[in-house]
Formats: C-alpha cells, sequence, structure tokens
C-alpha cells in the first residue's frame, strides 16, 4: 500500500468501511490493513469521526469533481447529455458509497453527524453531503432554464430527485442482485452509462423548452 502513511491509513479505513460498513469499522482493523501500529492513526487523525469523515470525502472525490463540472456545462452540449454525464458518475459514487454507509442508518449518532453537515461539517455554510447533488443540479436546471434550453415550467427540485433517485436505485440493485435479474427482471441495460443516458432522456421527456407545456 504506497504512498505517506496518512495516506495508507485512509487508504486502509475506505477499504475496511466497503467490506464492513462504516458502524462495524475499528482502528484496529484499520490499523491491521494498513500495516501501522493503532496508535499511528491518532498522530493524523484526531478521532474515528475525523477518520471516517476523510474516508467519505475520498470516496466522493468522483462525484466533487461531477458537481464542479455542471456550472461549466450551462449552455454547451445538450441538457440530456449533460445530465448523463452527471448521472453516471453519480452512479459510480452510490456503488461505493452503499456499503460502507448502509449501517449508517441504525445508528443515531453517525445519522446525527451526517444531518450536522457529515464530511462537510468544516465547510461553513455548505449544506449536509447527502442534499449537495440535489443543489448541484437544481442550480444547473435553473441556469439551464435561465438560457432558454429547459422549460419555463420545469421544476427543477423534481427532476433532480428523479435523476438522483434512479441513479440510487440502479446502484442499490446491481450492489444486490446478479447481472441477469438486472437485465431480464427489472429491464435494465447492464452498462452504467447506458443506464445514464436512458435516465438523462426519460426525465427530460417533455421538459425541452421548445415543447409546449402539456395540459
Amino acid at each position: 500500500m504506497p504512498g505517506s502513511m496518512r495516506d495508507r491509513i485512509l487508504a486502509a479505513a475506505v477499504s475496511v468501511m466497503r467490506e464492513r460498513g462504516v458502524a462495524n469499522t475499528t482502528t484496529k482493523e484499520i490499523a491491521r490493513v494498513a500495516g501501522v501500529a493503532e496508535g499511528s492513526i491518532y498522530n493524523h487523525f484526531a478521532d474515528k469521526t475525523e477518520l471516517v469523515a476523510a474516508s467519505m470525502a475520498e470516496v466522493a472525490g468522483g462525484i466533487r469533481g461531477a458537481l464542479r463540472r455542471l456550472p461549466e456545462r450551462v449552455g454547451r452540449n445538450s441538457v440530456e447529455d449533460n445530465l448523463a454525464e452527471f448521472a453516471e458518475a453519480q452512479i459510480t459514487f452510490f456503488t461505493d458509497l452503499l456499503p460502507i454507509t448502509g449501517p449508517v442508518l441504525g445508528d443515531r449518532d453517525l445519522c446525527a453527524w451526517l444531518r450536522e453537515g457529515g464530511p462537510e461539517a468544516s465547510c461553513g455554510d455548505s449544506p449536509p453531503a447527502p442534499v449537495l447533488p440535489h443543489a448541484a443540479v437544481i442550480s444547473y436546471l435553473e441556469a439551464e432554464r435561465g438560457v432558454g434550453r429547459l422549460a419555463a415550467w420545469a421544476r427543477p427540485p423534481y427532476l433532480a430527485a428523479l435523476l438522483i433517485g434512479a441513479c440510487q436505485q440502479y446502484a442499490f440493485v446491481r450492489l444486490l442482485t446478479p447481472p441477469e435479474a438486472v437485465t431480464e427482471v427489472a429491464g435494465l441495460p447492464a452498462d452504467p452509462a447506458e443506464y445514464a443516458r436512458q435516465v438523462a432522456h426519460t426525465v427530460m421527456a417533455g421538459h425541452h423548452a421548445r415543447r409546449a407545456r402539456p395540459r
């Protein structure tokens, strides 16, 4: 496991959390996987909560990039293509995140930590991490509506929820069912990129600016 000791500890924490979930991760097991003494962890992280926050931020690296790119996409390509690009990153993120955070729902302290900002708690006025993608997609869609590429009557919060919820469900199904069930029973493509394209197309159906509002 290359890199500095901090990097090794962080990589080990992500690995253990993916296997066991946040609630069942111990610093002893992280130290074992990292090949360091357990006490060494506290030379780099104040406590387990700080280590969990850093680990979740590491997992969220890809989706952070997608969030930063969204404002740059306003007025470029098509709205559908831009949403598909974001959706594909969101699927990857949920595929990594769900095994880690599943047990969190049964842990009141960790749930409270997430509600208070979780990994983003030190970022001032930043909203809690679970709603950051919603905020980004809403802002993007409102900007596209402002330049006339989204129907004036479209409701960005609901379009964002549809897109993000569909990505989360797809990741959930792929994690818990065999590939043939995804395609043959759920009727969904095995390729996340194709799914992302189809979801973006479905979300945008009837919401292009050129279309008249349905009665």
